[in-house]
């Protein structure tokens, strides 16, 4: 701009004054920032998951989540004179691995015309857990070791469990579907599920609040970061006692049997809907702690009450508090493969307009430019609402034209990666990021 205009200073402010006579104002970098970390309200609800597991503000920021359950299940572990084990990084590297992993269906890959039914099973780690009261202060071990004299191998350490012991445990043991034997709630409650059990209730406690302080927006902040923390650390717990490589107390003999049972409980369900001739059901569908339920030939208002039937049946072969939630309908969608899924949604009855919903797919993800979300969410739009093929083959078609005439905004066909630095990429890695910093 020195060419072009004279001026006593080169600012960009002072040539945009002057350029286009129009004042733009200079934020600091500490301005911005205050005014970010007070729009996503940071300070408070970091300052309010410090409150709630106890630990230092910075510690929130700067430390996993392996601590925050740490720092909760030791508070309720002293009271009842239990001292955690500590296990050698030696230790750790010693314990058997896993055996078992969640079940992840793959799906029927087509297009449905008929109504899909999203049923999920709510918190189900930490119900199992609460259910079946799996915790280290409960387990006695592998039910093959337990005939063994003296100690054996338990999680990263060892256990001595005496026959007379198991002899007046009789008909209070509960043996996992993985073979690891629990002492029932009745004998002891273990130390996971009563801090589980008090993080679930209390995040209903706090959630009714909500809704009953609507009103107040900084308290319904607050709220909001209070029961985000207590669902975060209840969904954590499980991989605590997993954590094979870097866990501060793994227990394999536990995080096996959660996962078990998990997955027997998610393949009782979807045995149950397959096998109930009056739902006319069929599992399509199935990850983890979700099932997806296919209603051949049903209207949206029969499919609606068919799920409430199956999540009232399920919930009820069940025991407490494991629950089967019924979360909404897809008419129609499409199922791609494993964690890929897309389709109009409705969560209740009454709703008259269906809402776009998508899940690992290309209009969701960050790893491709704009266009190609914008241009395939407009073709599942497009057969949603038509069935017709000719109609997206038109669209595209058309879409094509555009960019190859340059009449398409060159910011739809921008995208970021993030670098990670050359050493941590392979040798020979292609890598845009990567080549460009060559």
């Amino acid at each position: 701009m020195r060419h072009e205009v004279t001026l006593n200073s080169y600012s960009f402010e002072n040539v945009a004054f002057h350029v286009l006579h129009e004042r733009i104002p200079l934020y600091t970098f500490r301005t911005l920032s205050d005014w970010i970390l007070e729009s996503v309200d940071f300070i408070g609800r970091t300052s309010e998951l410090a409150r709630l597991f106890g630990i230092l503000f910075f510690s929130v920021i700067s430390r996993g989540s392996q601590y925050r359950v740490e720092s909760m299940m030791l508070r309720i572990a002293k009271p009842m004179n239990y001292i955690a084990v500590s296990p050698s990084v030696e230790q750790r590297g010693l314990m058997r691995a896993p055996e078992t992993i969640p079940l992840v269906m793959e799906p029927e890959s087509r297009f449905y015309s008929d109504p899909v039914l999203v049923l999920d099973f709510q918190s189900l780690y930490p119900s199992m857990i609460i259910a079946y009261n799996y915790c280290f202060s409960t387990c006695l071990g592998r039910v093959s070791c337990l005939s063994e004299y003296g100690e054996f191998k338990f999680g990263a350490t060892s256990l001595c469990v005496p026959p007379s012991l198991l002899k007046k445990l009789e008909g209070d043991i509960h043996v996992s579907p993985n073979g690891v034997a629990f002492v029932k709630s009745n004998v002891r409650r273990g130390i996971l599920p009563s801090m589980l059990d008090e993080i679930l209730q209390t995040r209903i406690m706090v959630k009714t609040s909500m809704k009953r302080w609507k009103a107040d927006k900084a308290l319904g902040r607050m709220l909001d970061a209070r029961q985000l923390g207590l669902k975060l650390v209840a969904n954590v717990t499980y991989g605590y006692t997993s954590a094979h490589f870097s866990g501060r107390m793994p227990c394999v003999e536990i995080g096996d049997s959660i996962v078990r049972k998990a997955r027997e409980t998610l393949e009782r369900a979807i045995e149950l809907v397959n096998n109930t001739p009056r739902w006319g059901a069929r599992v399509v569908y199935g990850d983890t702690d979700s099932l997806f339920v296919l209603l051949k030939g049903a209207t949206k208002e029969q499919a609606f009450n068919i799920g409430k039937d199956i999540v009232d049946t399920v919930t009820a072969m069940n025991p407490k508090p494991v629950k089967l939630k019924f979360e909404k309908v897809y008419l129609p969608c499409v199922l791609q493969t494993k964690k890929r899924y897309v389709g109009y949604m409705y969560e209740t009855l009454d709703q008259k307009e269906p809402v776009f919903d998508a899940k690992g797919i290309e209009t969701v993800r960050r790893d491709s430019c704009p266009a190609v979300g914008k241009v395939l969410e407009k073709s599942l739009r497009i057969l949603f609402e038509t069935r017709d093929l000719s109609l997206i083959k038109k669209f595209v078609q058309r879409q094509c034209t555009k960019l190859m005439e340059g009449r398409a905004s060159l910011q739809d066909f921008t995208f970021a990666k993030e670098y990670r630095g050359m050493k941590n990429y392979k040798p020979g890695a292609c890598v845009p990021a990567l080549e460009l910093s060559r």
